[in-house]
């Protein structure tokens, strides 16, 4: 039988990781193992995550927020080193499987010979909509993704998949062991896509239709992005960056796909000119800007601090 281990990142949303633990315990094919990285949560949210020890459940505290990818890498490091599990079953804590998800998920794993991971379809339950532009194909300069099917009509019942997000992705020991584990430095954004599209260069990965995930919107949650948000921009471009200069070997492609997304930084600061004044307008133009610099310079590692962030913000305000 084989044995799989989830491994869900949170950071002061106990109140989804609850519900994504008990639709980890609710499958009906039986995790080994479900471990939780807490990303230093303050104490309210620490108290939840206590209450959600088990037998079968283990927390690892970190001493700082290390955001996903950083917790993702810890994570499955602790996994690997303690259980060697067969699959790695990776997923955000505002996420929550179908009971026969990981089921129908393993019922394809002969499919293809040396299989990187399986992915399932996610649906958004604020929406009541398939997240499809989760599973992905990319650009030609690899400086965006491009959602590989756009209705669910169009989906296949099995699909070969390039990319996609760490919302149920199931990798094997195999692929684990070849490409290694998540890459910590990118902090948060890009992560994922890294290190499906890191073990689809080795390794054919398929999306199963009928293998569901259910997963919060964050549209829907969070609303339009506001300033307090505004330091994520730094790592999704800064991240796209070093995904470019990692993976795109064609030299001239290399150089045309940074030429393509510092015109997506310009258009954002002409936006900012127009929709912002004073202060704010200087904020989020350093961002961007340093975004572009250190992408380009490969600096990568926590650089950007939320909590810091916010506080000097607030203080702006």
């Amino acid at each position: 039988m084989d044995i799989v281990v989830a491994i869900t990142v949170t950071y002061n949303d106990a109140q989804y990781l609850k519900k994504c633990v008990d639709a980890l315990q609710e499958q009906q094919l039986r995790l080994a193992k479900i471990v939780i990285v807490d990303n230093n949560s303050n104490e309210e949210n620490k108290a939840i995550i206590k209450t959600l020890v088990a037998a079968n459940v283990d927390v690892l505290y970190l001493e700082e927020n290390l955001g996903g990818a950083g917790g993702f890498e810890k994570g499955m490091e602790f996994v690997r080193d303690k259980y060697d599990p067969d699959w790695y079953w990776i997923m955000d804590a505002d996420a929550y499987p179908q009971k026969d998800c990981l089921e129908k998920l393993l019922a394809h794993k002969g499919n293809k010979e040396h299989i990187g991971y399986l992915a399932p379809l996610i649906f958004g339950v604020d929406l009541q909509q398939y997240q499809l532009f989760h599973h992905k194909r990319l650009a030609k300069y690899l400086e965006r993704d491009i959602p590989l099917y756009h209705s669910y009509d169009e989906i296949p019942d099995v699909s070969d998949i390039i990319a996609n997000a760490f919302v149920g992705p199931l990798f094997s020991k195999e692929a684990v062991k070849t490409v290694g584990i998540a890459d910590g430095r990118l902090f948060i954004y890009g992560d994922d896509l890294e290190y499906t599209y890191r073990v689809t260069r080795k390794f054919p990965a398929l999306l199963i239709k009928d293998a569901v995930i259910n997963h919060r919107d964050q549209s829907a949650a969070n609303g339009t992005r506001q300033p307090k948000s505004w330091w994520k921009d730094y790592y999704m471009y800064r991240n796209r960056l070093l995904f470019i200069n990692k993976f795109q070997e064609n030299g001239i492609k290399k150089w045309v796909g940074s030429l393509l997304l510092w015109m997506r930084i310009v258009k954002q600061t002409l936006l900012n000119i127009k929709d912002n004044t004073g202060k704010l307008r200087k904020i989020r133009y350093k961002l961007l800007w340093r975004a572009y610099h250190d992408g380009k310079n490969l600096r990568d590692g926590k650089v950007i601090d939320p909590a810091n962030y916010n506080m000097k913000l607030n203080k702006l305000l």
